[in-house]
């Protein structure tokens, strides 16, 4: 047989056979003179793609942030990175829009797309990394990705991204944000939001501050053009071109008013129970949260009660002390300040505590998939309460407790093997304990690898084997095999060569060798 050598650029070069008055010696040399050649210029051409892509070392950590628009972004994100082939991986947002990817091992910087539905519409927006840490998702950031590619639009620059482009995101970044945030001034300040980067700064989806400023603005992107629009009114606070934000229009008087502090909050109802009490009450415009002040002496103010911030408009004080009587007010609040205190409420626990009631764990969070070959491996962490897991699955989107296909009683972590190969499968996962089973999860998708091409024995044949062998060369495949092992110029084809040949491929060799 000939032996086939693969090169650094993939390609195959048989070496021929020892010619008549040639020497091993003479041969060996050549040989190894040609391979440090080739070395020499692999290696140049290595120093050059660097030099040229400006790469990094992979990454070790995790990229993370919040996806939201005024309200949390329920879907997943993918975050690709800057490989020659990139790699791409997903993970379902949590519910406050909350996401975090691990990035072991791929290359920065990255580009990030969520997608997914907020207050019944759907949004695609992008996001950007330099490496691990903070890559938050929103309207903004969105619109600094595409003005950092010079794309028309964000979308472009993550289904087109490559190392080169990425880089190209990369240098132009700050100055991008930088630009944006001085144009903007004016919006920002009326949100606290001044100094908030919008991808790398704190945000989180709780109407305040940034994301108190997407619940009263419309930002979109389109044809290269960024525009703000005010909600209420539909006017024009800012449009211009990506391409040179600093000198697009920004119209003051179209700016959603001043936020004021909201009302008092009226209606408040208390209700005890066993270490506990229930507190109720109507919900006041223009409030982001509550504050909750108690004492267990009447009278109670902002002053000498204790504070339980961030409520929503209702709330269950939990660890109270039996037969005893708790005094409640409760506050507003919004971006502007808080509210005075409404009228004072009180509820006496009782006296001993009822047996607790079991019910059913929350529903999985993050859940990861990862495609492979013919499998898809899963994984979530765990749920409190949970004694196991269902999950279910489809090759359609939109999989459901009730279309999907069920597989039961899963630790957190699952490998579906079997699967098709180049196909997408969906995924759902609930948490089961005795009360029942949660609700679903987010959804979680993985397309599994491409299949390998069929080996082909006889152009295996015709191709490595018939040169040395010629049509009369039969062989067994125990022959074949005591070659492999034996000859040095066939090492290449053993299991521990770079190009192994498995035992059923030997046997298929031997059967058209003739």
């Amino acid at each position: 047989m000939h032996k086939t050598d693969v090169n650094e650029t993939g390609h195959q070069h048989r070496t021929p056979r020892l010619k008549k008055g040639v020497s091993m010696k003479s041969l060996i040399k050549k040989t190894f003179a040609t391979i440090t050649a080739l070395s020499v210029v692999t290696m140049a051409i290595a120093l050059s793609g660097c030099g040229s892509s400006g790469s990094s070392a992979p990454a070790a950590g995790a990229v993370s942030g919040t996806a939201a628009v005024g309200a949390p972004l329920v879907g997943q994100v993918s975050l690709k990175d800057s490989s020659a082939t990139p790699l791409v991986k997903t993970t379902s947002t949590n519910s406050d829009g909350s996401f975090s990817i691990d990035v072991t091992g791929l290359q920065a910087p990255f580009i990030l797309e969520a997608t997914g539905n907020a207050a019944g519409t759907n949004y695609k927006l992008h996001s950007f990394a330099e490496g691990t840490g903070t890559a938050n998702i929103n309207p903004l950031s969105d619109a600094i990705v595409a003005s950092a590619a010079g794309d028309e639009d964000a979308s472009q620059s993550y289904d087109h991204s490559d190392s080169e482009k990425l880089h190209k995101i990369g240098s132009n970044l700050q100055n991008t944000v930088n630009a944006l945030l001085a144009k903007l001034q004016p919006l920002l300040q009326r949100y606290n939001a001044q100094n908030t980067n919008p991808i790398t700064g704190k945000y989180i989806a709780n109407h305040l501050d940034l994301d108190e400023m997407f619940d009263f603005v419309k930002i979109t992107v389109s044809n290269g053009m960024l525009s703000i629009i005010n909600n209420k009114t539909g006017a024009t606070i800012f449009t211009g071109s990506l391409t040179d934000i600093a000198n697009g229009v920004f119209t003051n008087g179209n700016m959603p008013p001043a936020a004021t502090a909201p009302a008092a909050p009226t209606g408040l109802t208390a209700t005890g129970g066993a270490g506990q009490v229930s507190l109720s009450w109507s919900a006041v415009t223009g409030a982001t949260s509550y504050n909750v002040y108690y004492s267990a002496t009447t009278g109670v103010t902002t002053a000498n009660g204790t504070k339980i911030a961030a409520a929503t408009n209702s709330y269950v004080q939990t660890g109270l002390t039996a037969a005893t009587t708790y005094y409640y007010i409760v506050t507003a609040v919004n971006s502007a300040g808080e509210s005075t205190a409404s009228a004072q409420a009180s509820a006496t626990t009782s006296s001993s505590s009822p047996t607790p009631v079991p019910t059913a764990p929350a529903a999985p969070t993050a859940v990861t998939a990862t495609g492979g070959a013919n499998q898809v491996s899963l994984s979530w962490p765990a749920v409190t309460g949970a004694t196991s897991y269902n999950v279910y699955y489809s090759t359609t989107s939109g999989v459901t407790t009730a279309n999907g296909t069920k597989v039961s009683a899963t630790t957190n972590s699952y490998v579906q093997t079997g699967l098709a190969a180049g196909t997408a499968y969906y995924y759902i996962v609930t948490a089961v304990n005795s009360a029942g089973e949660s609700t679903a999860s987010a959804q979680a998708t993985a397309t599994t690898s491409a299949s390998a091409p069929a080996f082909d024995a006889l152009s295996f044949y015709n191709t490595v084997c018939l040169g040395c062998h010629g049509t009369l060369g039969v062989r067994t495949a125990a022959q074949i095999t005591s070659a492999i092992a034996s000859i040095s110029s066939m090492s290449q084809f053993r299991s521990t060569g770079s190009n192994p040949l498995t035992a059923a491929q030997i046997t298929a060799i031997a059967a058209v060798s003739h």
